[in-house]
């Protein structure tokens, strides 16, 4: 074992530690304070004595593997129980794990009660006679792992089948037994009688299988899916470890399975980490556990399926939302019934109602559609019946489906194409032509990658169908949305969202007027540059809160300011890892910061999460300097927002800099009142969240998506313009805003009196994930263009995802005209009838004007607002009409925690911004 791998041996076996309940760790220490080598044998001993079974391999001494604190951490702190009669025997593991023991009298009911749902995939024709786990989650429905079924099924094109097995005749069989325990001889085999689907090998490590229908009596009841997961939560893993020869320490592995493999087991541990996609956990697993459910120990439901083991680092599970979406996708499979859907061969030409399928019989079928026509129904060219409320255009398809006959068609389409590869996502939407959305429904069928018919046909690819069940499709590469899973209906898109966070009556955020000095700016043209100077002048302190904190240019502004003694620095910042090449992580800027500062700098990290104070994100980008002067702005301080770039006055930089880097809103107000509010409300939130018990965050995942491919020919062609900042010294009509406090408040009010125009920009513009009060700001938007007024929305360009920000407004209602999308737009602006202006932090989504810590300004004053409106409108103009680029490639999605730099071309944004929770 090298020593980086040893140094993550000890730090994974320190965060079990931390995970495990007060009596594990009384466990684990009172063991590592004895450290003899006569408690390595117990588990052996114990064996012999209950079960008279000689078990060999077991050395005295300290494993050569790892050292003993750790061997005993792993032993004592995850160990694993034999299964007896469909129940865990309490007594069968180590001795030493005595809190574990009584963890499990408490709970075991809810883990035995599903015992009989878990079984050994064996197979038969094959090298071995098992390949892992599987257990009940639906119906006659099982679960295990693509590599796990892999082994032994293909696609044979519409879906899967049993391969040829060892003596390349006859296929492979498979069935499950769901005894196969240690000392009991009895069996309980079920044949599999289909493969009913794989997932692709880029989505999650998932397939299923379907049993013998008369294979589940009502006892074996189906697992149910956990509606929580935390981080410290108390699982097992029951399924089948088997032994492993390359397992690099025999020894230990001895002293955790004691000796008896491919029998089923219980392994306990806790949760080490939670992801939209994957769970980590720390239970005791080997390569025969594949395919075996994650269960939560109180409750017996579960909450991930574990696919595989880094031994001594990390046991991964595909996440239980993961598994819903799969789910979903093999319940539609299997709701399709046992149709053998065919290759549509016709021999009539198209619209005859004559299709021809091969099952091995050929069976030819000809329909009279003139009969069809008369009753109201139609026959598509494919042969497909479908039922129709309105004409059709002679072949068969529907020119003007209704929405209800879309949904329809699209349930059959996911259940048609479920099985191909190729296609990540079946969804309603519309047509587009050449890049812009038309008024006519379709099915929206999502691809890798949009291949013309003679690749397909050289690839031995059979092309999608023009029309499904008379609705016609529309093929376009796959969004985030798609890749992730979301095409699923209601179910997959379920989101709740929370916050803990108490208003704040002492602290008023109350419309004012205000005679102050000001700087009004937009970045890139002037974002570095006013704010180096803003925090140049520090005399006293500085109090800052934001949501990235990387900038190699920012940090160093920031030690300069606070160089000497006397001035302090505060800091709410919420922790994640490097956004861009180049930059510091969260974490490495305030060590720079601390190692400078020391007792003069007081941070803490925002209070974000499931137990935290904000649902998602500590989303605010605010300074105030010396309780008199604050900065706030859209941008983050990482150097997509804040480049250390002057294209005002230096014509290198003018060339690239709206190519390159964010369109902010910023604002400096020199009024100490304001500031002083402000800065109270970041010093409340630095104190509270250091009240809240820290608990480890969800890893964000995050997603590579198009960035840098090409430029729109309409920018292209223009040189870039730059606007001077607007300075001055005056009275000034401002309103305070902050979220969770009042942004529904303050905003609906404010876009309900234009009697003009609503200039809106912003990084999101979500129509189609709602929640709390977020649904009113959308109804005021839509009332004032519905009543005729000048209307604009800029949101971002995310690549293949704007298609489907672009349908879902026009679903909600809006004009897709009035629509542009803008690369690297990070403004959240708002625009009122040249009059007044909204700038700030406030993403457009449910939890960005609702739930999460962010902060905006109103400015009720012409100029400012005369300012911005210049700004709009030369975006506007420049960027041109909304035309989606289909040649994209699609997003990528990152495991959680990857701290994988983007490939080139793409940049990183977080899954859930994309999704537009």
């Amino acid at each position: 074992m090298t020593i980086e791998n040893s140094r993550r041996v000890n730090e994974v076996a320190r965060k079990i530690v931390d995970a495990s309940s007060p009596d594990v760790q009384a466990d684990i220490r009172k063991a590592q304070q004895s450290q003899r080598a006569s408690w390595m044998t117990e588990a052996t001993r114990l064996l012999q004595n209950r079960f008279g079974a000689a078990r060999q391999g077991v050395e005295e001494g300290v494993s050569a593997g790892i050292g003993v604190d750790e061997t005993i951490v792993y032993a004592v702190g995850t160990p694993v129980f034999l299964v007896k009669n469909n129940a865990i025997d309490i007594n069968s593991a180590r001795t030493e794990a005595v809190a574990w023991r009584k963890i499990l009298t408490a709970s075991s009911a809810n883990l035995n009660r599903h015992m009989n749902a878990i079984g050994r995939v064996n197979v038969s024709n094959f090298q071995t006679d098992f390949v892992g786990t599987s257990f009940v989650i639906d119906d006659d429905l099982l679960v295990t792992n693509r590599h796990v079924a892999n082994l032994f099924a293909e696609t044979d094109g519409a879906g899967f089948k049993f391969k040829l097995g060892f003596d390349a005749r006859s296929p492979i069989g498979a069935t499950i037994d769901f005894l196969e325990e240690f000392g009991n001889a009895a069996l309980d085999e079920i044949p599999v009688e289909r493969v009913v689907w794989i997932a692709p090998d880029t989505g999650p490590d998932v397939a299923f299988l379907k049993l013998k229908s008369t294979s589940s009596p009502v006892s074996r009841m189906k697992v149910p899916l956990a509606s929580d997961t935390r981080a410290k939560l108390p699982v097992a893993v029951i399924g089948y470890p088997a032994s492993d020869p390359r397992f690099s320490d025999q020894d230990l592995a001895t002293k955790i399975f004691g000796g008896v493999y491919d029998k089923k087991r219980v392994a306990v541990g806790n949760l080490l980490g939670v992801g939209d996609q994957v769970v980590i956990h720390s239970c005791a697993t080997l390569g025969g556990n594949s395919g075996s459910p994650v269960l939560a120990i109180e409750s017996g439901a579960l909450v991930g399926l574990h696919y595989r083991g880094v031994e001594f680092i990390e046991n991964d599970a595909v996440s239980v939302s993961a598994l819903r979406r799969c789910l979903s996708r093999a319940s539609s499979v299997l709701s399709a019934g046992e149709t053998i859907v065919g290759s549509g061969e016709n021999s009539g030409g198209g619209g005859n109602g004559r299709v021809t399928f091969t099952v091995p019989l050929k069976i030819t079928v000809e329909l009279d559609v003139a009969a069809l026509r008369s009753a109201g129904l139609t026959a598509d060219p494919a042969g497909s019946v479908v039922m129709t409320t309105g004409t059709t255009d002679g072949g068969g398809r529907n020119p003007s489906p209704t929405r209800e006959q879309v949904q329809a068609a699209v349930r059959s389409a996911r259940a048609r194409l479920a099985n191909r590869e190729d296609v990540v996502a079946v969804k309603p939407g519309y047509r587009f032509e050449q890049g812009q959305i038309t008024n006519e429904r379709a099915v929206v069928i999502s691809v890798r990658r949009k291949l013309d018919k003679t690749t397909l046909d050289s690839r031995g690819v059979s092309s999608l169908p023009a029309s499904i069940d008379g609705v016609r499709t529309d093929v376009t590469v796959g969004s985030t949305a798609d890749m992730y899973g979301a095409d699923l209906g209601d179910e997959a898109r379920q989101k709740t969202w929370h916050t803990n966070y108490k208003k704040r009556d002492d602290l008023p955020l109350d419309r004012r007027k205000v005679k102050t000095g000001f700087v009004i700016h937009s970045g890139p043209d002037a974002s570095w540059p006013q704010l180096s100077a803003f925090l140049a002048e520090t005399k006293k302190s500085l109090v800052v809160a934001m949501y990235d904190f990387g900038a190699v240019n920012v940090v160093d502004g920031v030690l300069d300011a606070v160089k000497n003694k006397t001035e302090t620095m505060s800091l709410v910042l919420q922790m994640g890892g490097k956004v861009h090449e180049g930059d510091y992580t969260d974490q490495e800027s305030v060590d720079k910061i601390k190692a400078k500062k020391k007792s003069a700098f007081h941070f803490a990290p925002a209070s974000v999460g499931k137990d935290g104070i904000f649902d998602s994100a500590y989303h605010i980008k605010v300074a105030v300097r010396d309780h008199t002067s604050m900065w706030l702005s859209s941008g983050n301080w990482q150097s997509s927002n804040q480049p250390d770039i002057d294209p005002l006055n230096e014509p290198a930089d003018a060339g690239s800099a709206l190519r390159l880097y964010n369109r902010e809103w910023h604002a400096i107000l020199n009024d100490a009142k304001l500031s002083k509010l402000y800065e109270a409300h970041i010093l409340r939130d630095l104190e509270e969240a250091k009240e809240v018990e820290e608990a480890v965050p969800a890893e964000e995942q995050m997603v590579f998506v198009p960035a840098d491919f090409q430029v729109d020919a309409l920018e292209a062609a223009q040189k870039p313009r730059y606007f001077t900042p607007l300075i001055g010294n005056r009275e000034i009509d401002v309103q305070p805003v902050l979220t969770p406090d009042n942004y529904i408040d303050v905003v609906v009010p404010f876009i309900k009196s234009a009697r003009k125009s609503v200039y809106f920009q912003n990084q999101s513009f979500n129509t189609s994930v709602i929640g709390g009060d977020y649904g009113k700001l959308l109804d005021a938007l839509l009332d004032r263009q519905k009543d005729g007024l000048d209307v604009r929305v800029i949101f971002r360009s995310f690549g293949s995802d704007d298609r489907d920000v672009i349908t879902a407004a026009k679903d909600y209602g809006f004009d897709t005209d009035k629509i542009r999308k803008q690369r690297n737009c990070h403004t959240k602006g708002i625009i009122v009838d040249s009059e007044s202006v909204l700038i700030g932090s406030h993403n457009w989504t449910t939890a960005g004007t609702g739930y999460n810590r962010d902060a905006s300004l109103v400015f009720y004053d012409r100029e400012i607002a005369r300012f911005y409106e210049e700004l709009f409108l030369y975006d506007w103009g420049r960027i041109g009409p909304a035309i989606v680029d289909e040649s994209l490639p699609p997003p990528i999605l990152a495991q959680p925690g990857s701290v994988a730099k983007p490939p080139t071309g793409y940049v990183g944004v977080p899954l859930s911004m994309l999704l537009g929770r």
